[in-house]
């Protein structure tokens, strides 16, 4: 997630404004405390404060805390991924079944559904996104001022889930393949031989490992599979799909090539989440 240039961010505001009943600061307050970006890091409190925005009217804020408070187990339920299941060794693969609900599946694609746009790859000079053949799917990446708290919830349980830390990670994207649009042979990895790789490596790190949450299942073909070995999985709605992009002494693993398959019928949506060990630059002016 990376934050507009906005003075509405500016965390000594948004405390005057909320303490003022403003319930757009309330929900953004919500939003940091739970990144735990300006302020410490405490999801209880960032609960609280999305409560606040909800009773001032905030609509975002409702609709997400509705979602939340329905999850059962509540916040310590969030906390407390299932344990996954290892399904490859080499690349190292899991799967966590019923890692989210039928009801966080259908809330991350509303929510990506109005700001579709064709998916992007890296230019490998330039290190800036650019439409290209091999990826035709659709995508929409969540910023900052876009996201909610059942993402950043969402984030937080991908991280326990991977042992990774949620400050590291980069902007979570909703996928939706239609029939026939696939996204072809690729890594995850950056090769810091490729010019438009490097500065990106040097400032935030390696991609060292890639989640994809199934949100629909409602269709055929899609699955996603790995070249070496020759491996084919298609979750069920809800299951999360872990794998390393390094091997375990840190190097970039050939053996994570992948690709998105093609659906047959229907439509494929996933969570895609890219996992680095450094947090991102934010904008808070």
């Amino acid at each position: 997630m990376t934050a507009p240039v906005d003075p509405g961010w500016s965390p000594n505001d948004l405390d005057r404004l909320a303490a003022q009943g403003d319930a757009e600061a309330a929900h953004r307050l919500a939003l940091l405390t739970g990144i735990g970006l300006g302020r410490p890091h405490d999801l209880g409190e960032s609960l609280e404060w999305l409560r606040r925005a909800a009773g001032g009217g905030h609509e975002l804020a409702r609709q997400s805390l509705s979602v939340i408070e329905a999850e059962p187990g509540g916040l310590r339920a969030w906390l407390a991924p299932p344990q996954p299941r290892l399904v490859n060794q080499k690349p190292h693969v899991l799967i966590a079944d019923d890692f989210i609900t039928p009801a966080v599946c259908e809330w991350l694609m509303a929510r990506a559904r109005p700001h579709l746009e064709p998916a992007q790859v890296y230019d490998l000079q330039t290190g800036r996104g650019r439409t290209e053949t091999i990826r035709s799917n659709t995508s929409h990446a969540f910023d900052l001022a876009g996201s909610d708290m059942v993402l950043v919830l969402l984030r937080e349980r991908i991280s326990r889930l991977a042992g990774l830390p949620v400050v590291g990670f980069e902007a979570s994207q909703v996928l939706r393949y239609e029939v026939g649009q696939a996204f072809d042979w690729h890594v995850d990895y950056l090769d810091p031989l490729t010019p438009g790789h490097r500065q990106d490596l040097v400032q935030r790190g390696q991609r060292i490992a890639t989640c994809l949450i199934c949100l629909d299942d409602d269709h055929e073909g899609g699955e996603t599979a790995f070249s070496s070995p020759s491996l084919t999985l298609k979750g069920r709605k809800g299951s999360a799909l872990l794998w390393a992009n390094v091997t375990p002494d840190g190097q970039a693993d050939p053996l994570s090539r992948h690709a998105g398959l093609p659906p047959t019928r229907g439509e494929k949506w996933v969570l895609s989440q890219w996992m680095r060990p450094h947090a991102p630059r934010w904008d808070l002016s």
